[in-house]
C-alpha cells in the first residue's frame, strides 16, 4: 500500500483478456464511488518507447530484452508514485510491472536453451525487490489472468482482424506456456498475495466481481474506510 492506496498489479499471458477484465473491474469500482487509476507498461515514456522499439526486435537477445523492459518499469515507478500522491486514489492498477519483465525474460531464456527453472525465477524476483525496495511500488495483490490456449489464440486472431498487430512473442505457443508456468510458480510461492483468474468466455462480469470482492477485502484488512 502506498499512502492509503492499494496497489494491484495485473499480469498474465498474452491474449488472456487481462486488460479487458481490468477495465471492467474499474467500471464496477467507479459505480461504487471508488477512485481508481491505472498505468500500463511498457509506457510512452522514453524508456518505454525504446524498450518497445528496440527490445521487440527479433534479433535482440533475451537478456537485453528483459533488462530493457525492466528498466522501464523501474524508471516509471517514480511517475506512478507522483500520480498516487497527487490524486490519492483508492486503488491503483498497474497493467504489467516488473514481474512481467522477469517472467517473459526467463521464459525467453529457457526457450533459447538456457538452463532456467523456478529457482531462478524466485531468486531473481527476490533480488530485484531487494535492490529496488525504494524504487518500485510494493504490490498489495497480483491479479494473474489466464485462459486456455485455444481461447487465447482465438482472441489474438480477433485482435488481428480488427487491425491489431500480433507480435511474434504472442504467437509463440511454447513461449506462452513457459510464461504460464512461471506465473504459476509465482502464484504457488505467494498464494496470499495473488488472485488467479481463469478468464473463460462469458465470465467477464463474474470474474470482475470476484476481483472487486478481493479488493474490498483488502480495504478491510488494512482497515481503510470504505468510500
Amino acid at each position: 500500500m502506498h499512502n492509503n492506496t492499494i496497489i494491484a498489479v495485473w499480469e498474465g499471458v498474452d491474449g488472456a483478456g487481462k486488460t479487458t477484465l481490468l477495465k471492467k473491474t474499474i467500471e464496477i469500482l467507479k459505480s461504487m464511488n471508488f477512485k481508481t487509476l491505472s498505468y500500463k507498461t511498457p509506457s510512452d515514456t522514453p524508456t518505454g518507447v525504446f524498450a518497445k522499439k528496440y527490445g521487440n526486435r527479433l534479433d535482440i537477445d533475451h537478456l537485453t530484452r528483459m533488462l530493457l523492459f525492466l528498466s522501464n518499469t523501474s524508471d516509471d515507478s517514480s511517475k506512478m508514485k507522483r500520480e498516487i500522491q497527487l490524486n490519492n486514489p483508492d486503488y491503483y492498477f498497474i497493467d504489467r510491472y516488473y514481474l512481467c519483465s522477469i517472467v517473459y525474460g526467463l521464459a525467453l531464456s529457457k526457450l533459447r536453451g538456457e538452463d532456467i527453472d523456478n529457482r531462478e525465477l524466485i531468486q531473481f524476483i527476490e533480488y530485484i525487490e531487494k535492490v529496488g525496495s525504494k524504487v518500485f511500488l510494493k504490490p498489495d495483490i497480483y491479479i494473474i489472468v489466464d485462459v486456455s490456449e485455444e481461447v487465447r489464440r482465438s482472441r489474438l486472431r480477433e485482435k488481428e482482424s480488427q487491425g491489431g498487430i500480433e507480435e511474434e512473442i504472442e504467437r509463440d505457443v511454447r513461449l506462452q506456456e513457459m510464461v504460464r508456468q512461471f506465473y504459476k510458480a509465482f502464484h504457488d510461492l505467494r498464494r496470499l498475495e495473488t488472485l488467479w483468474i481463469e478468464n473463460v468466455e462469458g465470465k467477464l462480469e463474474e470474474n470482475a466481481q470476484k476481483v472487486v470482492s478481493k479488493l474490498l477485502e483488502l480495504k478491510k484488512t488494512y482497515r481503510i474506510p470504505l468510500s
